[in-house]
């Protein structure tokens, strides 16, 4: 009887781990949308903290539209209220409340300012706040990024796409930074990158326009592929702000 108890912990440890494999790697670009969505229910439905918060890390850009996720992720904010005391259990509510505001789904309004206004502890509460502001924020972002613009491209790289090629600083940062952070280092992506930067069409003089075409360069540099090299070099050479071009320089002499 133990044998078999054990056999079915190791079989359950076996599928939960083949799931973030799949989810979280990029064999992920290869899943249908169904599949994904499945994949992101069961997480949100188990009681694996640290697994859930790595999913959530992945709706920032690419993550599924489809409700039941996120109604899972409601329930799992929900349940843990009730033991948000420690520094832990703090941390895990407040990255399921500020998740929840990546669906752009005014249906969780409700919920999140309930935690806003209410007597929990101040980190949740501010997450809370960042959660109502996501709503409002992914309500215009989401049908950009899910946009079926490039059906040659898995959703997910079409997502990174519809993001870089968008008009909106901020949401090119967070593409530049989301596929630093995951490696996503394709010839798709790197092209895009490199479009970007080759042609900087939303260049200005502003905090926000440098900060982003930095973080497009350092994606670009990260990737240590020498065929893009030149982007790079002719950014330090020639970009007309002088803190692109020192960038470019840093980024050149530890080309990684």
């Amino acid at each position: 009887m133990k044998k078999n108890v054990a056999s079915m912990a190791i079989s359950g440890l076996l599928i939960t781990t083949g799931l973030l494999s799949s989810l979280f790697s990029p064999l992920v670009s290869a899943q249908e949308p169904i599949e994904q969505e499945q994949q992101y229910q069961v997480i949100f439905q188990g009681d694996n903290h640290a697994q859930q918060i790595q999913a959530i890390e992945t709706l920032i850009i690419s993550g599924p539209q489809d409700v039941a996720v996120y109604d899972a992720i409601e329930a799992s904010l929900k349940q843990s209220l009730t033991s948000a005391n420690d520094k832990k259990a703090i941390d895990y509510s407040s990255w399921l409340a500020k998740g929840l505001g990546y669906s752009g789904n005014e249906k969780y309004r409700a919920t999140l300012t309930q935690i806003a206004e209410g007597d929990y502890h101040k980190k949740l509460r501010k997450y809370a706040n960042e959660g109502i502001s996501n709503i409002s924020q992914y309500a215009i972002w989401n049908p950009i990024l899910h946009a079926k613009t490039h059906v040659d491209l898995s959703p997910r790289l079409n997502a990174y796409s519809n993001a870089l090629t968008s008009d909106d600083l901020i949401l090119i940062r967070i593409a530049a930074k989301r596929i630093m952070y995951e490696r996503e280092y394709s010839e798709v992506m790197l092209t895009q990158l490199s479009e970007q930067l080759t042609q900087p069409r939303l260049l200005d003089d502003s905090r926000l326009a440098i900060d982003t075409y930095a973080w497009l360069a350092k994606a670009l540099a990260s990737s240590g592929n020498d065929k893009f090299k030149p982007v790079i070099e002719a950014m330090a050479n020639n970009a007309a702000n002088k803190k692109l071009r020192n960038y470019a320089k840093k980024y050149l002499k530890t080309y990684f």
